[in-house]
């Protein structure tokens, strides 16, 4: 049977196993085969009123095409026959009603994949890799034609497979416990998951180093479910940034972020970051407050930027213009050194040509100087934020997590693997940036005052420190030891002149943690756990003084947290008041409020030119 299933594919047609006769008293066993295409003619005819549907396809078209295979059983063969035709007497079934093969890629059982190409396939799928470029890599390594839906198809076989007839929120959850992840959820009373938090194990352990300075963002079309994902990112003393955790949340409130952050707080016990970095969502702005009572919360200065610009073309003005503006005498205001340097910059630009425009004026005002501490340089030069006064590295976050996606439209699992493929490589990268501060320096590092500090601190911490130190004393500001905990330039003069060397102590511990695994601060930290664990200890002990029921319910609480997957968690259900994904474009970005501002500008631009001499020089 196999011999002529070969022989019919190579003539360009395929056969299938009709029938066996072989129990008939007959002295010859018979199997018969008909042609893929016989026996059902499609004739369905889509109902205009009813929805679904209207274009399938059927490969049957009453093809009569038969043969039989007749066993030999004296001459062990296999014999092949034709088969008469009963409605056409005298006539056998032997031709086609329609055209033979000519593209193998429109077959798929000619185009079937082996176990070759299937483990191929499988092990490309769980690094992430999309199927266009499993097409491209399969077809090219076996010289095949397999076509992109094939891919496709397979893929999803292979989640189907993978998830073993779990819910995808089960086996996120149990496989992220197998991880080592750090695992905080919550459900709705239909078992429905509606926030999802989840720590990489290598992420917790970089958190306990690196905890001073913490970003956060949200970000949409990452999963089918049309919900927000927050990334929490870190900062390494090698210029990287680190994930420290995601979550899917059920909405951007302040509840959703309260609950983030309390997750937050779990993981990092009693560290405290210095600053928090956001934009100015309102929720995630009054979240902040109730949870991190000591942390300084800095808002993004692109942001800002970008409303102002927003704003100006709202009102009329020209987008260079505006834009000038604000890297011009709206520059000076949020440079200025010290609060009175701010506010005399600040009475020149009222005073000024932009003066005259009050709403202009009111909405900088309402919406900047009000929040003053969270973005001027007068007050976040007091804080150690090492850098960071924008939230850029999140944004970098998100678009190199949405290139391991592949989709806009995945599951719960799918939105998982992701993640966790995109950390391996960046625990790699980090790892090996934390090395070569170990073995490697450059030129102007030797000798006094950085010689001691060589190789013990980041190699970026040392090229701060040599750039600072090019600056003259009238220069030096003493920023840089508040922001960033390095040596200004006039301490390093002051060493340099009398050849002393700088000693770790000097920096701020962050510079010279290049192991992670073990903190200068961890017996601190272990003195807390131990604290932790003996506290636990007792309430263990209490609750079993309290007898069966506290007992059960202990129980139930410890078992919902350690083994989540257990409760039989479903989806999340599918948000219909979102922010992202519009109905018409469902895999495009949704802009932010300075594009839909220069959209809007340049359409009114096209009908009346603008001129911008009148204002040239008033930036």
């Amino acid at each position: 049977m196999e011999g002529a299933k070969v022989i019919a594919k190579d003539l360009g047609f395929f056969l299938t196993h009709s029938s066996t006769k072989s129990n008939d008293g007959e002295k010859y066993p018979r199997i018969y085969l008909h042609c893929h295409r016989g026996y059902k003619i499609n004739t369905y005819v889509p109902d205009p009123d009813k929805k679904g549907r209207s274009n399938t396809k059927s490969l049957k078209d009453g093809c009569r095409f038969r043969v039989r295979l007749v066993g030999l059983p004296e001459e062990k063969t296999w014999m092949i026959d034709g088969v008469k035709d009963n409605h056409n007497p005298g006539q056998f079934c032997g031709f086609h009603n329609h055209a033979l093969e000519l593209y193998p890629e429109g077959h798929t059982q000619r185009n079937a994949f082996t176990n070759e190409e299937l483990k191929d396939m499988k092990e490309m799928e769980w690094a992430r890799v999309a199927p266009r470029k499993m097409m491209q890599t399969i077809n090219q390594n076996y010289g095949t034609h397999h076509n992109k839906r094939q891919f496709y198809n397979m893929t999803a076989n292979i989640r189907i497979e993978r998830l073993s007839g779990m819910t995808p929120s089960d086996w996120t959850l149990h496989h992220a416990r197998e991880m080592g992840y750090y695992i905080g959820y919550k459900r709705d009373d239909d078992r429905h998951l509606t926030h999802l938090f989840l720590a990489h194990p290598e992420s917790v352990r970089m958190l306990s180093a690196w905890y001073h300075v913490i970003l956060i963002d949200s970000t949409y079309k990452t999963n089918k479910y049309k919900r927000p994902l927050v990334e929490v990112i870190g900062v390494t003393p090698v210029k990287r940034n680190f994930n420290i955790g995601f979550a899917m949340m059920e909405g951007e409130t302040t509840d959703s972020y309260v609950w983030l952050l309390r997750e937050l707080q779990n993981m990092l016990g009693d560290r405290i970051p210095n600053a928090i970095l956001t934009d100015k969502e309102g929720g995630l702005v009054a979240a902040i407050p109730q949870v991190f009572t000591k942390s300084a919360h800095l808002l993004c200065i692109w942001h800002i930027k970008r409303n102002i610009e927003a704003k100006m073309m709202d009102l009329g003005i020209p987008q260079e213009v505006a834009r000038g503006v604000v890297h011009g005498s709206w520059k000076k205001v949020m440079e200025a050194t010290t609060p009175h340097a701010m506010i005399e910059e600040w009475e020149n630009f009222k005073n000024g040509f932009w003066g005259r425009n009050s709403k202009l004026i009111e909405y900088l005002d309402r919406e900047c100087l009000e929040h003053k501490e969270k973005w001027a340089c007068a007050y976040t030069n007091n804080i150690f934020h090492i850098g960071n006064t924008s939230t850029n590295r999140v944004e970098s976050a998100h678009s190199t997590l949405k290139a391991w996606l592949n989709t806009s439209t995945g599951g719960v699992d799918t939105l998982f693997l992701s993640w966790h493929a995109s950390i391996g490589g960046q625990v790699i990268e980090i790892r090996k940036e934390l090395e070569t501060c170990r073995t490697k320096t450059f030129k102007g590092a030797y000798g006094p005052p950085y010689g001691v500090i060589r190789g013990s601190v980041s190699l970026y911490a040392l090229e701060l420190m040599f750039v600072e130190g090019k600056k003259t004393p009238s220069e030096c500001d003493c920023v840089i030891g508040r922001t960033h905990g390095l040596p200004c330039s006039c301490r390093i003069n002051s060493f340099k002149g009398a050849g002393d060397h700088f000693q770790i102590t000097h920096l701020a511990p962050f510079w010279s943690t290049l192991d992670y695994a073990n903190p200068h601060d961890a017996r601190r930290f272990e003195d807390n756990d131990a604290n932790d664990l003996q506290i636990f200890h007792d309430l263990v002990a209490e609750v079993c003084r309290r007898g069966p029921s506290a007992v059960r319910a202990a129980k139930v609480a410890l078992m919902s947290q350690l083994y989540p997957e257990e409760e039989g968690l479903r989806e999340p259900r599918v948000s219909t008041k979102a922010k992202g994904r519009p109905p018409k474009r469902e895999n495009a970005r949704d802009p932010s409020w300075h594009e839909h501002a220069a959209a809007r500008q340049g359409r009114r631009s096209t009908r009346s030119k603008t001129s911008t001499s009148d204002v040239t020089g008033l930036y």
